[in-house]
């Protein structure tokens, strides 16, 4: 039991200091965590996209590394325009 209760201490103790050091309130700190796994959460929980520094910026999540995390995108499908235009003349 006690076991149990130094391992419950040994992962509360780091999340406590995060929520507590972190200049965000505490909101927006939990929302930050929870968008860490990639862009969906991010979006999900409503802090996409993100700069560098802000809340919800993960560098995993900046594809082309520049300061700009869970960007849109362009879908692939018909998003190109063709090379070379038809002339009709």
């Amino acid at each position: 039991m006690a076991l149990i209760a130094i391992a419950a201490i040994l992962v509360a103790y780091p999340a406590i200091w995060l929520l507590v050091s972190s200049s965000w309130p505490i909101t927006t700190t939990l929302r930050h965590i929870a968008s860490a796994p990639n862009c969906e959460f991010a979006r999900l929980v409503g802090l996409a996209p993100a700069r560098r520094g802000e809340p919800g910026y993960w560098k995993h999540h900046d594809r082309d590394g520049d300061g700009i995390a869970c960007e849109p995108w362009p879908s692939r499908r018909g998003a190109a325009s063709p090379r070379f235009p038809l002339n009709n003349g």
